[in-house]
């Protein structure tokens, strides 16, 4: 039995499982995912499968990607709240699951791979930006194999897989625009100085090799394959337009002119990094001490990480999204001190302060959340909570295999996120159009909007 298959298998179900519980509930917010529900729709009425589109005309915003997984979504199974959220869903499975494949062909140690896979579950950006109908889904799927196969191909010296790379920085840029080869590419050409200053004195190394390997003919050919068709159709169709609204304003000026300037501030991303790889930023800083600058993964990794928290730092417009892809290596790290806790007996009297205790305050500051802005969810949120803190507490003193290891964090992490995603209804109510909707079905009368549009309303009522 191929238990390799089995294990990527049970990964992307168990997530597509555990991440669309309760999505026929959560109701498209404004201002993003109504622009992308409402776009999928709007090119549907238009057959419009190479502009993009809302309100009737076409729009710059993004490459088509996200809007065409949501075209066929709806096309198969319908417009609504669960089938916006499908593509996402299933994006989240597969980059579960390619965590797990991607860290086995790295390390070939089973355990990391899986508890690497339960990490990335369980952090809270990714489960956000997962339940979320916009396109960071899909390009940390992209990004993931941009940086397992670029890993791969410079530690092997394997060029079967920097084309693969390519391909997936080719999905990226008609995903996010050129930032999806350009961040990448920036972060390779930094590794490939550094591994020349760290192993110049090596026998085996050559500059030369790594060089070839970057510029591979037969990967840029397949990006450019990929990538380039639509670029040339969207230029061949809108000209000018095309050039300065696409590139123009929706990628050049967002990284001069902040969109919004109360969070330009260089210390953003120092905020949201720890709080997005809660509850394991303990345990990722704790493993930081033992990074070692002459292994190629520890060179890899810090490399990856200090450019793209540094790139989005430094550019104007920032969102909380946007340094996704940097928790790629903070997982695999993580999941290499867990094991050592655990199962070291020198090292397993700091689980406690760098594992446990951060889970335990972590559910704690989420029931109060729930307390305070979902109180009709309290009840069922302590219940399903309590089940899980039960069984982490019980199980932490009979683990002896790291199949029990992996069910120690699977279930109270799976009853902690399932209580959450019930009660954040209400609050994704409240930013959202639908809301309004009994009001404006029931009127023949114009309806004016004060204050911020809720293109949501659009999606709900039709009523623009």
């Amino acid at each position: 039995m191929n238990y390799h298959a089995l294990r990527i298998g049970a990964l992307f179900l168990l997530t597509i499982l555990s991440y669309g519980f309760y999505n026929a509930y959560l109701p498209i917010t404004d201002p993003v995912e109504s622009n992308y529900v409402l776009s999928a729709i709007t090119m549907l009425k238009h057959n419009s499968w190479i502009s993009p589109m809302i309100y009737d005309q076409v729009w710059y915003d993004k490459p088509p990607l996200t809007y065409w997984a949501l075209m066929i979504t709806y096309k198969l199974f319908g417009i609504s709240d669960f089938t916006s959220r499908i593509p996402n869903t299933l994006v989240a499975g597969a980059s579960v699951a390619f965590m797990y494949h991607m860290v086995y062909r790295m390390s070939k140690n089973v355990s990391i791979s899986v508890l690497c896979a339960i990490l990335l579950m369980s952090t809270l950006q990714f489960w956000y930006i997962s339940h979320a109908v916009i396109t960071d889904g899909f390009l940390f799927l992209f990004t993931l194999a941009i940086f397992g196969y670029s890993y791969l191909a410079f530690h092997n010296n394997d060029k079967a897989s920097i084309i693969k790379a390519y391909i997936a920085a080719a999905l990226a840029v008609i995903t996010k625009g050129p930032v999806g080869i350009l961040l990448p590419g920036l972060i390779l050409v930094i590794y490939v100085c550094a591994r020349y200053v760290v192993h110049r004195n090596d026998e085996n190394y050559e500059l030369s090799k790594d060089v070839k390997l970057l510029f591979n003919p037969l990967g840029l050919l397949a990006f450019i394959c990929i990538a380039g068709p639509w670029y040339i159709a969207m230029y061949s169709i809108h000209g000018e337009q095309f050039i300065s609204g696409f590139l123009g304003l929706h990628n050049v000026d967002r990284a001069l002119v902040s969109e919004h300037p109360k969070f330009n501030v260089w210390y953003y991303y120092l905020l949201i990094v720890p709080l997005s790889l809660l509850p394991w930023t303990p345990v990722i800083c704790y493993q930081l001490k033992s990074i070692n600058w002459k292994d190629d993964f520890d060179l890899f990794g810090i490399i990856w990480f200090v450019v793209i928290v540094l790139f989005y730092s430094l550019v104007a417009t920032k969102y909380i999204t946007y340094t996704l892809p940097a928790i790629i290596p903070c997982i695999i790290w993580g999941s290499e001190a867990i094991i050592n806790l655990l199962f070291n007996p020198n090292l397993s009297k700091y689980c406690t302060s760098l594992v446990t205790l951060p889970f335990g305050i972590y559910t704690c500051i989420l029931g109060i959340g729930v307390a305070v802005s979902a109180s009709d969810y309290i009840l069922e949120y302590i219940i399903i909570v309590s089940i899980g803190a039960l069984i982490f507490k019980i199980a932490r003193h009979y683990i002896r295999t790291y199949s029990q290891l992996t069910l120690l964090f699977l279930l109270p992490i799976l009853a902690l996120y399932s209580a959450t995603t019930i009660s954040v209804t209400p609050i994704l109510t409240s930013q959202s159009g639908i809301q309004f909707t009994s009001y404006i079905e029931n009127t023949n009368q114009p309806v004016f909007v004060y204050g911020g549009y809720y293109t949501s309303i659009v999606y709900y009522t039709k009523h623009i």
